[in-house]
């Protein structure tokens, strides 16, 4: 049996193939390697389910918040933990007058390390002093607080009002320090005397205020009591004196915010270009209302005359060597329009048909027809015979003069 060329090649290379295979095989092992894969369920959506699973083994109640909208029932502790620069100011003031009446408890940071930096740059004049008033967050206004920038990076330890020392940091604002700017907060939490080296990296991680019923703690940060650092440290410990934990107590957990409506972000940031908007439009539409008079009528569109057509039309036929065709149509119109009006040329032969022809072109006393013979006739009525540009258009011409005057 004959084995084709084609059929050994394939042959050839399966077999180098599979003893590829075979040789990699042996030559390679096998290795298992765990990844860090991140949080799974729900802490991968939670941010805070660490924090609230020590607050249930104190037996507190933990009660998660996604989207805030509202403030919690009276006498609740809440944990603010979201970027607060969505909420309105009717919001703020909610929250102020929760604490106040219902005597609740909210902790807080400072709105958003973006904004800090935003709000230091549109001041360079007060960079060099490291000292700003924070003016975009009006909670901190409200009770004068103000925020610097240390000198040199923290040790990393803090002290408690009650002189109990820990290990812990409040990244990602560990180089940001709170000032009491009118000395009416309860207690404060800061970095141990011993470790301040000088004046300016003297101040506050933390301010406790009590306001009406209530009480509110202002940090530089809450990022201490999130899933990936609650367990560092003392920040676990140092979570549980500032809510102050308790059996049956109420603490909700907010890790994220309602935006708000879109024309509301504008007004709120982007209130410039609104005026600026509105201007325009007025403007605008004043400028359309001014006229006098009736309008004026819409000129006529541009139409190209039909002589342009049939001549473009014939141009084209002649690229396409149809131009016998195109004659073939003018001897045949010449033709129709001679039986019509001379009906007695129908039956004459073809001879007689030319002879009468010339007599008729001599009496119609017309310059282009005079001296035009019977071989001429034939000629001029003849489709088949060849013609260059000239001579097509030469007879088309004279054919048209003769068709008109019958």
């Amino acid at each position: 049996m004959k084995i084709s060329t084609g059929k050994l090649v394939r042959l050839l290379l399966l077999s180098i193939s599979l003893l590829f295979l075979l040789w990699l095989y042996t030559q390679t092992e096998t290795v298992e390697v765990k990844l860090p894969a991140g949080f799974q369920g729900a802490a991968a959506n939670n941010p805070l389910l660490a924090a609230g699973r020590l607050i249930e083994r104190y037996g507190a109640i933990a009660h998660y918040v996604p989207a805030y909208s509202k403030p919690p029932k009276p006498g609740a502790t809440l944990v603010f933990t979201a970027p607060r620069y969505w909420l309105a100011q009717k919001q703020n003031d909610a929250l102020l007058e929760w604490v106040e009446k219902k005597g609740g408890h909210l902790i807080v940071s400072l709105r958003s390390l973006q904004d800090f930096e935003e709000n230091v740059l549109l001041r360079p004049n007060r960079i060099n002093d490291r000292e700003t008033d924070f003016s975009q967050d009006s909670l901190l206004a409200f009770f004068g607080i103000s925020v610097k920038l240390r000198s040199k990076a923290p040790a990393g330890s803090i002290e408690l009002p009650d002189g109990t020392r820990l290990k812990a940091r409040f990244q990602p604002f560990s180089s940001w320090l709170l000032e009491d700017s009118v000395k009416n907060s309860d207690w404060q939490i800061s970095e141990p005397t011993a470790n301040i080296e000088n004046r300016e990296n003297k101040g506050n991680y933390a301010l406790s205020y009590t306001h009406g019923k209530g009480r509110v703690t202002v940090l530089t940060s809450l990022d201490f009591i999130g899933n990936r650092m609650i367990g560092e440290g003392d920040n676990a410990a140092l979570f549980v004196y500032l809510v102050s934990l308790a059996k049956g107590q109420d603490i909700w957990l907010v890790y994220g915010s309602d935006a708000p409506a879109l024309w509301r972000w504008f007004v709120d940031h982007a209130w410039a270009v609104l005026i600026a908007a509105a201007l325009l439009l007025i403007a605008w539409l004043w400028m359309i209302s001014r006229r006098f008079g009736p309008l004026l009528p819409a000129r006529p569109a541009a139409r190209r005359s039909i002589v342009e057509h049939v001549a473009a039309s014939a141009r084209y036929l002649w690229r396409n060597k149809q131009g016998q065709m195109l004659y073939q149509t003018l001897c045949n119109d010449f033709y129709k329009q001679a039986y019509l009006h001379h009906p007695q040329w129908g039956h004459l032969p073809k001879q007689e048909l030319n002879r009468q022809i010339v007599l008729f072109a001599n009496e119609s006393r017309i310059p282009q027809l005079s001296g035009l013979t019977e071989d001429a006739v034939e000629h001029l009525l003849d489709a088949s015979r060849p013609r260059n540009e000239n001579q097509f258009t030469a007879n088309s011409h004279l054919l048209d003069i003769l068709r008109n005057r019958l």
